[in-house]
């Protein structure tokens, strides 16, 4: 699951409209976020079995994908926000999303996803091994998130086309993820690429949401 995350964090701003977009979209990617930093380190690893169908990566996260400390992390999500005084729903919403990413990895992963840091791995509905019912399931997500989100944005008289751009690029991604490429196996290129792309997506919606405010009539 990659583009899918985006999805939850885009709908949410219909929910929470007051909560900055960049915000919303770190969140959907907040474990990830993690994990990108915790691999460099040690604490979290993977391997590479090109015999597995759909995504190679056999994944070692206890510290961000299990389910307790997902629930902690949304819970330091909820209070970063409102550390920076957000709204009690708002902070609210930016946790949900975070726990979004638990959610949806739970249908995507195999069972590499444990209940607690220590536990067996035994989590996981494994959509990963159907790759195109699973990148469908990405596309079809975003879709609605996006859709959300760009039917909101008309509500408050904003134009469209920063948000269809948004979820372009969005698509561009994921079609450019699933093309055929030996996977890295370089935890530190993996980590720093990993949290180039996260914080990237994360900086441009900033800009795409600048237009928010309703606009005079």
């Amino acid at each position: 699951m990659f583009i899918g995350h985006y999805a939850v964090g885009l709908a949410a701003k219909s929910i929470a409209p007051r909560a900055p977009l960049w915000t919303l979209v770190g969140a959907s990617q907040f474990l990830d976020l993690g994990f990108s930093t915790l691999i460099m380190t040690g604490a979290e690893s993977y391997r590479v079995d090109s015999s597995l169908p759909g995504n190679p990566f056999v994944l070692n996260i206890p510290w961000t994908h299990s389910l307790l400390m997902a629930l902690v992390w949304s819970a330091v999500a909820t209070g970063l926000a409102r550390a920076f005084r957000m709204p009690l729903k708002v902070a609210l919403v930016v946790g949900a999303v975070v726990f979004s990413h638990w959610i949806l990895d739970f249908i995507s992963h195999r069972p590499d996803l444990a209940f607690y840091p220590g536990g067996d791995p035994v989590l996981g509905l494994g959509f990963w091994n159907l790759p195109v019912p699973e990148m469908a399931l990405e596309v079809g997500l975003l879709a609605v998130g996006g859709g959300i989100w760009v039917a909101r944005r008309e509500d408050f008289r904003q134009t469209s086309w920063p948000a269809i751009l948004y979820l372009a690029f969005l698509v561009a991604l994921a079609i450019l993820f699933a093309l055929p490429a030996p996977p890295p196996e370089n935890a530190i290129f993996t980590g720093v690429s990993g949290l180039i792309l996260f914080l990237f997506v994360t900086g441009i919606a900033w800009p795409v949401d600048r237009s928010w405010r309703p606009a005079s009539k």
